[in-house]
């Protein structure tokens, strides 16, 4: 049975007017929003269970999910974790490095290949286009790893350009730098907090543009 500890939370930018965001640290990059803190629990199971197949089909060592997950609830006012202070093994960099790249491969299969029209296609809902959640998706990674530099305007290639600079930065980190804490507009950052919210970020967008293709072949 695959056990995690899923920590809601219920207060900071990454929730904003959107709701509760569910995050698993153990799980870099499982995470789900929901528009109340029950919604949000419901669809982490949902967000681990597609995430673990993901990365068990490219060979990582995850557990199965689906009947045997059970999941452990806490809430949280704080946007850094207490497990956002643990150094980062090599091993385990090496690890978070190939899942960010498995993550960013889904993203591109996803999108490439879809004509223009369907990329700035906006759902009836106000929903963002698939061509702006990628943009965001660019800049995040800059964000992400605190610099900003201009980009290319074709969508796929700013996401290319922008996850480049992004992994370069985060391989030229040495063993000291991976337990070294930064403070930012008050909210302290770690190497392992950036991955973790890099890679939340990008499959919380991968899910959203699933949707939005759902929704125009509707």
């Amino acid at each position: 049975m695959a056990e995690y500890l899923v920590y809601i939370e219920t207060k900071g930018d990454p929730v904003s007017e959107k709701g509760p965001v569910a995050h698993i640290p153990a799980l870099p990059g499982a995470a789900a929003r929901g528009k109340t803190i029950a919604e949000a629990k419901e669809n982490i199971r949902q967000a681990v269970e597609a995430y673990c197949r993901l990365l068990r089909e490219a060979g990582e060592p995850v557990p199965r999910v689906g009947s045997g997950l059970r999941l452990e609830f806490q809430e949280t006012e704080t946007t850094t974790f207490h497990t956002d202070f643990s150094a980062i093994g090599v091993d385990e960099m090496d690890m978070l490095l190939r899942w960010m790249s498995l993550s960013r491969q889904e993203l591109v299969d996803l999108v490439k290949g879809l004509p223009e029209e369907t990329l700035q296609w906006q759902p009836e809902d106000g929903s963002r286009s698939i061509h702006d959640m990628l943009y965001d998706i660019a800049e995040a990674d800059l964000w992400f790893t605190d610099r900003l530099r201009q980009w290319p305007e074709a969508a796929l290639f700013r996401l290319a350009a922008a996850r480049g600079v992004a992994l370069e930065r985060l391989r030229t980190l040495n063993e000291s730098d991976w337990s070294r804490i930064t403070l930012y507009d008050g909210e302290k950052w770690t190497p392992r907090k950036v991955i973790r919210r890099m890679l939340e970020y990008e499959r919380e967008h991968i899910q959203q543009i699933k949707a939005v293709l759902a929704a125009k072949e509707a």
